[in-house]
């Protein structure tokens, strides 16, 4: 951790009591001046710090945007051992492949509170307001070119899963959106590079609406609708938490005993959908009866059930 980590985690310890800079900086070797400066760039980045006679400083509460600092502090999950990022950039993917490429290796995270050049599948534009909890995340996996395929679905149900437990519940529109109701909560984006024989690195990136802004579309759901009062970096460390747990499970037994998790949470199950490519062109249309066990959708066409590998699935009615 950084001294301004450490000064971070002297203020949280000391709570509503206060802690003095001396005391601050005694304990981590650093003068009184330097524990003021390390002070007012929290305060810069959100946190709500107070100065009181006879107390020192007193730490009130954190921001509510994602901020790395504040997402370390909610991980239960020891995978994720480095988290970077600020309060705005492009593309926290892009800033993951970054990563990546130098070597950061498994468990290097990006995080951010709003994106300028956010994307989505097939390469599309994804608005990405401030407010929300973008996370990219940099895994290995000891697998093919040809095994990553259901990472996407295990990504979803590993996030669902994460943000079950802070008391969202979401279902899964195949193959990785998250939705409450009939409205999008999250998306999730898997990139990766490989060789011919093994995978180099993977970025899964998850987009959640977290804090709603004043122009939110009506197709969109947020956590503050849903749980009032939860932070976003409390909602990004959830699931990245999720995120870990089913990548594990998925490494140690493949997609099959995901895909009940995956089934149950369904959101087209039993209903009218089309398939269309990239450009738009209808590939099938019929009645959704869930997925196998390799993450591909099952579309009923009459008496023929056409498994779906790729392509962009909406209701019939939309």
């Amino acid at each position: 951790m950084s001294t301004r980590d450490d000064v971070l985690a002297a203020l949280r310890a000391a709570g509503a009591r206060g802690v003095s800079g001396e005391d601050i900086g005694r304990d981590l070797g650093v003068s009184r001046v330097a524990v003021g400066k390390h002070v007012a760039a929290l305060r810069e980045r959100g946190y709500t710090i107070d100065a009181v006679h006879g107390s020192g400083y007193v730490f009130r509460a954190a921001p509510d945007h994602v901020l790395p600092e504040e997402v370390a502090a909610h991980l239960r999950d020891a995978m994720w051992h480095r988290i970077e990022g600020g309060l705005a950039t492009g593309s926290t993917n892009d800033d993951a492949k970054e990563l990546a490429r130098g070597g950061a290796g498994e468990g290097a995270v990006v995080v951010a509170a709003e994106q300028t050049g956010g994307r989505g599948r097939f390469d599309r534009a994804w608005h990405s307001p401030a407010g929300g909890a973008y996370v990219s995340a940099v895994v290995v996996p000891p697998v093919s070119p040809s095994e990553v395929g259901p990472l996407p679905l295990v990504a979803a149900v590993g996030v669902a899963q994460g943000l079950s437990v802070l008391g969202v519940d979401a279902t899964l529109k195949w193959p990785n959106d998250l939705y409450v109701g009939d409205r999008k909560l999250a998306g999730i984006l898997v990139e990766l590079s490989a060789d011919s024989d093994r995978v180099l690195w993977v970025v899964v990136g998850f987009g959640l609406n977290v804090n709603r802004p004043v122009d939110a579309p009506d197709n969109a759901v947020y956590v503050s609708d849903l749980r009032p009062g939860l932070s976003a970096s409390h909602v990004a460390a959830a699931a990245l938490d999720g995120l870990a747990t089913a990548y594990r499970a998925w490494l140690a037994a493949g997609f099959a005993p995901l895909a009940d998790a995956y089934r149950a949470r369904a959101y087209l199950h039993g209903r009218d959908v089309v398939v269309r490519d990239a450009a738009g062109a209808v590939r099938t249309a019929g009645v959704a009866e869930g997925i196998d066990d390799l993450g591909r959708l099952l579309v009923r066409c009459g008496s023929d059930v056409v498994p779906v590998v790729a392509g962009e699935v909406t209701l019939r009615h939309e």
